[in-house]
Parts: structure tokens; C-alpha cells; sequence
């Protein structure tokens, strides 16, 4: 079963958003946002810019609760600009 969350990040780009997709207890696909940044990854898309090491952690071990989950239909939405945004 896929989940969807949403929680904030930090990086050396400052502080900025994450968004996870599970699939079951193992993410499949991610996107980062610092400011105007965008990155993006998943199992079969690794580009040479705009690429980022999709989370290695399981579900399980993180601390993400029902306060993060967001619906399919935001994950696809940030998921598609985030395509648009890294080209």
C-alpha cells in the first residue's frame, strides 16, 4: 500500500520541504524544495542535475506520523512540478 507525506527538511540550501512516497515501508519516489531549488528522485530517475539519493530509511524508522500524511493527489501534484521545474 502507498502512503504520502509531507514534512519539513534542511539542507545546506537552508530549510525547505520534503515529500515522500511509500510503498509499503520503502520509498519509491521523493522531492526536496529549498526556496527556488527543486530536486527530485526515485528508483529509475536519476538525472545528472536535479537528481537527489532517494531516502534509504524505512518508513518505520522515521518519524513521520498521521500530522504528515498527505492525499495521492497532492503527491502527484508536487511530483509533476517538480518534473517541470528541474528540465
Amino acid at each position: 500500500m502507498k502512503r504520502y507525506f509531507k514534512h519539513e527538511g534542511e539542507s545546506n540550501l537552508g530549510l525547505g520541504m520534503v515529500y515522500l512516497e511509500f510503498d509499503d515501508n520503502r520509498a519509491s519516489r521523493q522531492v526536496e524544495i529549498y526556496g527556488d531549488k527543486w530536486f527530485i528522485s526515485n528508483e529509475s530517475y536519476h538525472p545528472e542535475t536535479g537528481g537527489l539519493s532517494l531516502c534509504d530509511q524505512p518508513l518505520s524508522e522515521l518519524d513521520l506520523g498521521e500530522e504528515h500524511e498527505i492525499s495521492k493527489n497532492d503527491f502527484d501534484n508536487i511530483w509533476n512540478q517538480a518534473l517541470k521545474n528541474i528540465r
